[in-house]
């Protein structure tokens, strides 16, 4: 089994001996935060819980089982809703908070828990806190529960004790300046009335025949009386014992006050209910005295007088001293006795930082001799290297009296230097002045290695994708919150990635087929985060924030953890912009091919039917039709060469000219720089081949005196070209015409979209072209 487990208490036992299928799978098979987390909490001093997955699968360690109650073992492994269902609405609030990376913590947290079969009120310190999965997301939360039910019944009890003896405090003062006895008595009764509402404590009715009466105990939280004591009535004296019997009397704050009888007569008695034998106005005369009747007057002697007064502010005197001093000694000696035994190292300091108190946690776990951490003592506990920003930090917080929390490093008792966290909160009486801290040290080494695990991963990932040539983001389950992105993202689209939810995807720049913004639904992350899908080769159209259309290929996918849940959705993105240009650009040109080849079989379909025709011998024809396609040729060539984007007229007249007649000093050319486009380049190519081959054959080309003037102009939107030969043999009318004429002057119109003639001049062969001046697109 895994060694995780070992030293873990009889909860660690637990763990390994329970069958773990149903919820967390096999022990062996837990992922490594979850073993480490839970070695943590096994082996700490202090009750801890920790609440796995999105159930809450409860975890917890010894100190915890003892707080649990009744409920260990049952509650090991539990769903903490079902665990602790007085308490779900509270541990939902908790499962949400945490799981979504936040901290929550509560003093004194007053909850009714069912721990023995009923309900039970208990107060608690909480602290909770998110673990980290294995991906370096929340996967749990982890409770550190200090009870303080009886820390906090103390404090009350000592308050309400602090607030009783302040009013012995009022009534001592009130009664101190009075000298009429009848005077004190009415001061002293009408205080005491004003405290009754909640100071009475208990009550004794006096029947008129008893000599001792039976004080109950009316306590509220108990739903029934209780017996106090039984006192007898001889303490008071004969007259003060017959005045008090058929009266009630009522114990207020250890004092017995007998406030009313049928009648209409009002009587007081005041004594100390521990000696209630002791009345602080003695037996004998004095009791006599405290039978007070409304319709008796009675003239006090000065002697009476002196000592009713005597004895009154003696009393007082003496109740509050010994009450005072009883008080603040058992509620110190109740606060040393929880801060001994809790599992955290707390500590107490005066308003000038001074430590007056350490409990046995903190001598236990880093070894120093008791009372030797006091003062400033505690610091030689600290790593070397963290002492002085220690010592620093705290004389700060505690000149500012400000809340306090540092991490140090704290030597345990083996040698070994723990990381710690340092908290506490001021303390302030009543009139705010600045008493000193209350705080405690925990142990978070472990806790802290598992951080810094996750993120030297968190660096390790971002260092990886950052050396991807793709753009990537990584975005929560099932949030979608974009939490990681690269580089090479932000560069793509233009912006920065972050985002808080998947609902916001649609504020960047998809677009549909229509140019529309692409709805929330259609990215493949969004499909990936909501719906578990995986994406692959999903094409979009992207607008960048400069306004730039880039198309982009997408691949996303959810990534499953250890608990067969996702926790993550990765998406790829890639811009295929150039690759999608290529593509439209390499199918324009094979569209293109497929339309040249087509023309080009017809034009050459065309000149085999006309050079094969007539009765001209079969050689005739034969060169007829080689030199016409040497011509086609020769024009495809200069396209091909100019990519078939655009052709010089200079440069293919004199390549179509020379490949007929190689004396190429027999051509005059002259026009301005002109591009043709492919189409109506080869059209004038074929033109001029049958021109020159014509000329070669039986014009001016065919003495050697002969030439030929080309010019071209452009003006007014219009192409005029004329070919013109001179020097050759008189020239007649055809009596027919022929291919060659047809073709120049029907298809090189036709493409040219204008007008071509060929005139037979007598001193040479002259052609006309008049149409509209061709752009290349």
């Amino acid at each position: 089994m895994p060694a995780f487990l070992d030293g873990g208490g009889k909860c660690g036992a637990l763990i390994r001996s329970r069958d773990w299928s149903a919820t967390l799978g096999p022990v062996e098979n837990w992922s490594q935060s979850l073993k480490a987390a839970t070695g943590l909490l096994l082996r700490s001093p202090v009750p801890m819980v920790m609440l796995w997955g999105d159930d809450g699968i409860m975890l917890y360690n010894d100190p915890y089982s003892e707080f649990a109650g009744g409920r260990h073992p049952e509650l090991l492994g539990s769903k903490v809703r079902e665990g602790w269902p007085e308490v779900a609405d509270f541990n939902d609030h908790v499962m949400k908070v945490g799981l979504a990376g936040g901290t929550l913590s509560f003093e004194d947290q007053e909850l009714v828990l069912h721990r023995h079969g009923q309900p039970e009120l208990v107060a608690m310190n909480l602290d909770y806190s998110p673990v980290l999965g294995d991906n370096g997301r929340p996967a749990g939360v982890l409770a550190v529960v200090i009870e303080t039910t009886s820390r906090l019944a103390a404090e009350r009890a000592l308050k309400a004790r602090t607030e009783r003896l302040a009013f012995f405090d009022h009534l001592s003062e009130s009664i101190r300046t009075l000298s009429d006895p009848i005077a004190i008595m009415g001061v002293t009764a009408r205080l005491l009335g004003e405290h009754l509402s909640a100071s009475i404590v208990a009550y004794a009715d006096l029947d008129e025949n008893e000599d001792a009466f039976t004080i109950r105990g009316d306590w509220a939280a108990q739903g029934s009386d209780s017996i106090v004591g039984r006192y007898s009535l001889d303490a008071f004296g004969d007259t003060a014992a017959s005045a008090l019997r058929g009266g009630r009397v009522l114990v207020i704050n250890d004092v017995i006050a007998e406030l009313g009888k049928e009648g209409g007569a009002t009587f007081l008695a005041i004594g100390i209910q521990a000696t209630i034998c002791m009345p602080f106005m003695r037996a004998g005369k004095l009791a006599a005295m405290m039978a007070v009747h409304q319709d008796q007057p009675r003239t006090w002697t000065a002697e009476e007088k002196g000592l009713v007064t005597e004895a009154t502010e003696r009393s007082w005197a003496h109740i509050v001293r010994v009450r005072s001093e009883a008080t603040l000694r058992e509620s110190e000696d109740r606060f040393r006795n929880i801060a001994d035994e809790t599992p955290v190292m707390l500590w107490v300091t005066d308003e000038s930082g001074y430590c007056t108190y350490l409990n046995k946690t903190w001598y236990s776990f880093t070894g120093q001799r008791k009372g030797e951490g006091e003062g400033f003592g505690w610091l030689k506990a600290v790593h070397d290297d963290d002492r002085p920003e220690a010592e620093r930090a705290f004389l700060k917080a505690n000149e500012e009296q400000r809340r306090y929390e540092a991490d140090f490093r704290v030597r345990r008792s083996d040698g070994v230097y723990r990381w710690c966290i340092d908290a506490a909160a001021p303390r302030f009486d009543g009139s705010g002045r600045f008493l000193g801290y209350v705080g405690s040290v925990i142990d978070v080494d472990e806790r802290r290695e598992a951080i810094e695990q996750v993120r030297r991963s968190e660096e390790q990932l971002r260092a990886v994708i950052d050396q991807m040539p793709v753009g990537v983001a990584i975005a929560r389950v099932p949030s979608g919150q974009i939490f990681l992105y690269n580089q090479a993202l932000e560069e793509m689209l233009g912006h920065q990635v972050l985002s808080d939810t998947a609902e916001t995807y649609d504020r960047y720049g998809g677009l549909d087929e229509e140019g529309k913004p692409l709805a929330v639904e259609a990215y493949p992350l969004y499909r990936s985060v909501a719906y578990g899908e995986t994406v692959t080769d999903n094409e979009m159209l992207y607008r960048r924030q400069d306004g730039r259309l880039i198309t982009l290929l997408g691949q996303s996918a959810p990534i499953v953890g250890d608990d067969g849940k996702a926790d993550i959705a990765v998406v790829a993105l890639q811009d295929i912009s150039g690759r999608k240009q290529a593509e439209a650009h390499q199918q324009l040109l094979i569209n293109e091919l497929s339309h040249r080849a087509k023309n080009l079989l017809a034009i050459i379909q065309s000149i085999a039917q006309q050079s094969f025709r007539g009765d001209d011998p079969v050689p005739a024809q034969l060169a007829r039709f080689e030199g016409r396609l040497g011509a086609l040729s020769a024009a495809h060539g200069i396209l091909t060469q100019e990519r078939w984007e655009a052709v010089p007229l200079r440069r293919l007249i004199c390549d179509t000219f020379t490949a007929v007649c190689s004396d190429d000093e027999r051509v005059d050319l002259d026009g301005p720089d002109l591009l043709l486009p492919p189409k109506v380049a080869v059209s004038i190519a074929m033109a001029i081949h049958e021109l020159a081959t014509n000329a070669t054959k039986y014009g001016s080309l065919s003495n050697d005196a002969g030439k030929v003037a080309i010019r071209w102009r452009t003006d007014d939107g219009r192409l005029r070209l004329e070919w013109k030969e001179s020097g050759g043999p008189p020239v007649a009318n055809p009596t027919r015409r022929g291919f060659g004429t047809r073709m120049i002057e029907r298809g090189l119109a036709a493409e040219l979209g204008g007008d071509v003639r060929i005139h037979y001049d007598s001193d040479g062969v002259r052609c006309s072209v008049d149409a509209p001046t061709p752009h290349h697109d």
